[in-house]
């Protein structure tokens, strides 16, 4: 392709995938928000709490849940503010876009069931792992509360995730406190109730539309500008280094499962080994530009670079023991 046709397909997707993430937060945002209103946040602490049952309750979440990689944030969002456990919100982060039932389905066709199997009790091990080791290490800390709150028109801004110190807090969070406190619940309309979480909502998305106007740019970019011969290239069964070299493709760009499902049987064909494809499906499904560009919104890049860094040893570690038993 010329320039102009690299260009018109980097503006189309742009357009697309814009369009298609701006439907899908606005959509699980208000059902979250919709939830987070209707059911006690103490169910919610106490179903995903930081115990083994809590971990295990997020993993099966994630895994039924059919998001991508942007828009499990919306959800990761409301999860936290539901006072959820910071580790099992993790797992459920880690796990959801890696593991739902279109890639549970990309990877039966591609695939069979003995290497499915073997990816899923991957999957959620580290998926534990991961979300274990950053509530262990209290990476809680590193969490933007007042995105999390105050962006949502939330005034019980940090009071809602334990081990964050007071001192860390704005001066004016206790006088905010206190006039929570003294305020009386009024009973509200379900016509009320609607509105307002469907300004809390919007509200929401606005303040994140640079970053998904960011994201998404880049990712277009490469998406329209990314030379496609080059995966053929360096992701052969000959290359020892095709699994890395997949996983560190994989992550800039963002491809739903169900892209891959299209895609995965020619890649397959033209001589990518199984663990290159298998690396380069999780590292384009588990995390994108866009949703990097998302979570700097909600989560300060101490947080970010773990995260990157466990989808990539998860991409890495798959693809290996793929190319290894089979």
């Amino acid at each position: 392709m010329n320039f102009e046709e690299k260009l018109e397909e980097s503006i189309s997707f742009f357009v697309f995938v814009f369009m298609e993430l701006s439907v899908l937060f606005l959509l699980i945002s208000f059902f979250v928000e919709l939830m987070n209103y209707y059911i006690d946040p103490n169910k919610i602490k106490e179903l995903l709490s930081s115990k083994k049952k809590g971990y295990l309750t997020a993993s099966l979440f994630g895994s039924l849940s059919p998001f991508c990689s942007c828009s499990t944030i919306p959800f990761t969002i409301g999860l936290l503010k539901a006072k959820a456990g910071f580790g099992p919100v993790m797992t459920f982060l880690f796990t959801s876009p890696i593991l739902n039932p279109m890639m549970i389905t990309l990877l039966l066709i591609t695939f069979d069931l003995k290497i499915t199997l073997l990816y899923a009790l991957i999957a959620i091990s580290l998926s534990l792992f991961a979300g274990y080791i950053l509530e262990k290490y209290k990476f809680d800390r590193f969490i933007k509360l007042d995105v999390i709150f105050d962006t949502c028109c939330d005034d019980e801004a940090k009071f809602t995730i334990k081990n964050i110190k007071v001192n860390n807090l704005q001066a004016n969070t206790k006088n905010n406190f206190l006039r929570i406190n003294q305020n009386v619940k009024i009973k509200k309309s379900k016509k009320e109730i609607i509105n307002q979480i469907a300004k809390k909502t919007f509200q929401q998305f606005v303040s994140f539309i640079p970053y998904f106007a960011i994201g998404v740019g880049i990712g277009a970019m490469i998406h329209g500008f990314l030379p496609k011969d080059i995966i053929l290239e360096y992701a052969n069964k000959d290359n020892i280094f095709a699994v890395p070299f997949s996983a560190v493709l994989g992550i800039p760009l963002y491809m739903r499962a169900t892209t891959m499902i299209g895609i995965a049987p020619e890649l397959l064909n033209s001589g990518i080994s199984m663990g290159a494809l298998l690396s380069l499906t999780i590292g384009a499904t588990g995390a994108s530009i866009p949703e990097i560009i998302l979570l700097k919104r909600i989560f300060h890049w101490q947080l970010i670079v773990f995260f990157l860094a466990s989808v990539f040893l998860m991409a890495i570690g798959c693809g290996y023991l793929i190319n290894i038993f089979f």
